[in-house]
C-alpha cells in the first residue's frame, strides 16, 4: 500500500510538471474568470443584504434609545409638576451619536445627507411640521418619499391619561410606515 501510494504520488508530480509548463488554456482561463465572477456577485449580493439588515438594527436600537430618553424626560418634568413640550429627544441624550446631523428648521437632502439622523423643528411658512427624521442608505421596500428621496418619518406625541393629564410621550410612524 506505501508503494503503490509513493508510487501515485511521483506519478502525479511527473503529471503536473509536464501539463504545468504549458500554462493555462484558454478554456481554462475563462472558467477560472467565470467561476471569481460568480463568486463576487455571490459576495456583493450578501454584503447589501447584511448592510441594510445592519441599517435596520441600528435604527430600531436608535429608536429604542430615543424612546427611553423621552420616557425619562417627561417623568422628570412631572415629577417636577412641569408640563411636557414636544422637543428634539437628542437633546436628552448626554452623548449624540455621530449619524446626528443635527436641529433644523427644515430638513433636507443637503442637511441631512443619508445615514443621518435630523430633527426638524418645524416652519411655518412651509407648512413642515415638527419631526424626528431618518433618510436611510439602503432602499427601503416603502417609506415616505419627497424629493425622490426616501425618508423615515417619526411624529412625537404627548401622551395623556383619561382626565387628559399628560403622561409620556411616543413616538410614531408618519404614513408610510418604513418597511425595509
Amino acid at each position: 500500500m506505501l508503494w503503490e501510494l509513493a508510487a501515485f504520488g511521483e506519478a502525479m508530480g511527473e503529471y503536473i510538471q509536464k501539463n504545468c509548463s504549458k500554462g493555462f488554456s484558454l478554456i481554462e482561463l475563462l472558467a477560472v474568470i467565470l467561476l471569481v465572477g460568480i463568486l463576487g456577485t455571490i459576495i456583493i449580493v450578501k454584503y447589501n443584504a447584511m448592510s441594510k439588515s445592519a441599517e435596520e438594527e441600528s435604527v430600531v436600537s436608535m429608536l429604542g434609545t430615543l424612546s427611553a430618553a423621552l420616557d425619562i424626560y417627561s417623568t422628570g418634568q412631572i415629577v417636577n409638576s412641569q408640563t411636557l413640550t414636544i422637543h428634539n429627544p437628542f437633546d436628552d441624550l448626554s452623548v449624540k451619536p455621530p449619524n446626528y446631523a443635527g436641529a433644523f428648521g427644515d430638513v433636507t437632502d443637503l442637511n441631512c445627507p443619508a445615514g443621518n439622523w435630523a430633527y426638524q423643528s418645524g416652519n411655518g411658512s412651509n407648512g413642515n411640521w415638527t419631526v424626528l427624521v431618518y433618510r436611510p442608505n439602503a432602499t427601503l421596500s416603502q417609506a415616505f418619499v419627497w424629493n425622490n428621496i426616501q425618508w423615515i418619518i417619526l411624529v412625537i406625541n404627548v401622551n395623556t391619561d383619561a382626565n387628559g393629564y399628560p403622561i409620556g410621550f411616543s413616538m410614531t410612524y408618519y404614513q408610510p410606515a418604513p418597511i425595509w
